[in-house]
């Protein structure tokens, strides 16, 4: 419970550093590359929060890996040498996650799940980030798309808490189900 307020306390803070120098863009894309080379290098992310691992160490290895990507913020990296130096660099995925969350709401950026029983291609996702612009209010809508061939067609589509179930398997259950109460 107390890391999740202090987590989410960093989170604010990086948020209100971002949007009062502008930089909320910038910085939520370098929060992502971070936790996408995090999450690609399990090694690397062990040797970053491996609390017998010298600081002076880990911010060589810090440096490392944001000289990899494109030029970040000098924010960004300010921000994850505070980490470090507080000995809150093992709770920056969860600073991370909830900085996203508060900079997507923000930003009016609406992270969209959707199941397909089929690829989706550009046309449809195209028309799908549209009407979901329109109905939910979003400057931006990025969508995560999964294959499942079990729902057999159409699409499940998830933002937030709210699910929206276009699926062929879904209408057969609900078919199944009417079929049950109309017989006697």
């Amino acid at each position: 419970m107390l890391a999740s307020k202090i987590s989410e306390s960093y989170a604010k803070a990086l948020l209100s550093l971002a949007i009062s120098t502008n930089n909320i863009k910038l910085i939520t894309n370098d929060i992502n590359q971070i936790l996408n080379i995090l999450e690609k290098n399990p090694q690397l992310k062990k040797s970053i929060i491996n609390p017998t691992l010298k600081k002076d160490i880990k911010k060589r290895i810090l440096t490392s890996i944001l000289r990899v990507l494109d030029p970040i913020e000098k924010i960004t990296e300010n921000f994850l040498m505070v980490l470090l130096d507080r000995s809150r660099i093992d709770i920056f995925e969860t600073i991370a996650t909830k900085f996203l969350v508060l900079s997507y709401e923000t930003q009016k950026i609406k992270i969209v799940n959707i199941t397909a029983a089929f690829k989706i291609d550009n046309k449809e996702q195209n028309d799908i980030i549209n009407a979901l612009k329109s109905s939910f209010n979003a400057n931006e809508i990025q969508l995560i798309i999964t294959i499942n061939e079990n729902i057999l067609s159409g699409i499940i589509i998830q933002i937030g808490s709210q699910v929206i179930d276009f699926s062929l398997k879904s209408r057969l259950k609900k078919l199944a189900k009417q079929l049950e109460i109309t017989n006697f």
